[in-house]
């Protein structure tokens, strides 16, 4: 197991060589702590300038942390604007996928008319698309992470749409959704998009 000091030497190893104006910049360690279930050192790290001196115009920004895995030592790099808490969600549900895609399909089948009705509405489609969403074929409507699937499913489920997240071993023709679908229009386009 990695102890702080590597995973920070780790870190540091890796802004060896960055120059800035023909000068090599000078990174120290911000902050180094371990993940709440304690496999990763979530480490931040920027130029002595922005950390020592608190000169913010020599700072980089765009990397939120580095997360440095206690048993293998390898670096996964977490973006400005996801929280570390959904990186690491996002991670432990790959792990959890083994190379599967998560799914949102529905819950329900052809003989809930009144669901059926509801989603033809909704889509403003005909009743055999609506059949051809509820068809073994093309049940699968949306792939993403576990995470955004979530967001999609409560999205839907306000419009009065049940769905369940599930793990398939292929999923042809879902819908790939990504950070866009965060509000009901977008969930809704995403699944009108299945209809194509």
């Amino acid at each position: 197991m990695l102890s702080e000091q590597q995973a920070c030497a780790i870190v540091l190893a890796r802004h060896a060589g960055i120059l800035r104006d023909g000068i090599e910049e000078r990174f120290v360690i911000q902050s180094c702590e371990l993940s709440a279930n304690g496999d990763y050192w979530v480490v931040r790290c920027n130029t002595e300038d922005c950390v020592v001196h608190g000169i913010t115009t020599l700072c980089y920004v765009g990397v939120n942390a580095h997360l440095v895995n206690l048993g293998t030592g390898e670096v996964e790099t977490v973006p400005s604007p996801v929280s570390i808490e959904d990186h690491l969600q996002d991670c432990y549900d790959r792990n959890t996928a083994a190379g599967r895609p998560y799914v949102l399909a529905p819950t329900f089948g052809r003989d809930n008319q009144p669901a059926m009705i509801n989603l033809r509405q909704k889509l403003a489609c005909s009743y055999p698309e609506v059949i051809a969403l509820l068809s073994e074929e093309q049940r699968h409507w949306l792939t993403g992470t576990r995470r955004q699937l979530q967001e999609a499913q409560q999205l839907l489920a306000s419009q009065g749409i049940a769905t369940a997240i599930e793990l398939t071993p292929q999923a042809p023709g879902a819908v790939a959704i990504g950070v866009e679908v965060w509000h009901v229009d977008a969930a809704i386009k995403a699944l009108r998009n299945r209809l194509q």
